[in-house]
Order: C-alpha cells, then sequence, then structure tokens
C-alpha cells in the first residue's frame, strides 16, 4: 500500500508543479499587461511634455525690453496627437493580453476543478498556488 500512495503523492507532485507554472505564465502575463498600459501611460505623458517644451518659442525684443511666447500650434497639435495615439495603442493592446492571461487562469481553474486524477484537498491545494 506504501508503494500505491508514494506513486499517487508522486503523480500528485508532477501535476501540482504543471499547473503551477501554468499558472505562473497566466500571472506574469497579466503582470506585463499591466506595465505595457503604465509603460503607454508614461510614455504618452512624456511626449506630449515634450512637445509643449518644443511648440513653446521665446522671442526677446531688446529694444522693448519685453519677452513674447508664441506656440507653435501645427508642432503641438501634432505632437499632443501622437501622445493620444500612443497612450491609446498601448492601453488597449495592455487591456488584450490582461484579458489573455485572466483568460488562461480561468481554463486552468477549469482544467484543475474538473480533472478526474485529483481529490477536493489536491484540488484546493493547487488552487491556492
Amino acid at each position: 500500500m506504501s508503494a500505491a500512495t508514494g506513486t499517487a503523492r508522486s503523480y500528485f507532485g508532477r501535476l501540482s508543479d504543471r499547473y503551477r507554472d501554468a499558472y505562473a505564465v497566466a500571472s506574469g502575463t497579466v503582470r506585463f499587461a499591466n506595465w505595457v498600459k503604465k509603460g503607454s501611460l508614461a510614455l504618452g505623458g512624456l511626449i506630449a511634455l515634450v512637445t509643449l517644451y518644443e511648440s513653446l518659442t521665446i522671442r526677446h525684443y531688446d529694444y522693448l525690453n519685453e519677452t513674447k511666447f508664441y506656440w507653435h500650434w501645427t508642432t503641438l497639435l501634432i505632437g499632443l496627437f501622437m501622445a493620444v495615439v500612443v497612450v491609446a495603442s498601448g492601453y488597449i493592446s495592455g487591456t488584450f493580453l490582461a484579458a489573455q492571461g485572466q483568460f488562461m487562469s480561468a481554463l486552468l481553474d477549469i482544467a484543475v476543478n474538473t480533472s478526474p486524477h485529483l481529490q477536493n484537498q489536491e484540488k484546493a491545494a493547487i488552487m491556492t498556488l
């Protein structure tokens, strides 16, 4: 009887390792997706700040002792448009990646719950990994 118990534990160990690795891939996909979303927000903000800085021209008039600011509107509009495109595309891509990771995790939950090779205690142990 101890040989059968040892074989069952060995089988459960390999099966739980497989599920643990799969859950790690799913959670890694979600973490990467969140990084993509935050990175796109940061990059879009950086593009917007650089655009604001570059589109502002300062002209000094020495004979009037005054400084005037002029905006290059085309540069400003093109740069802000590019910032919005970067943020939107990055955020949408990150959302799709996060959905893929969540979908993978849901499929793993289904696989664990419907596995005929696992007892309820083993299913609970795998689901809490």
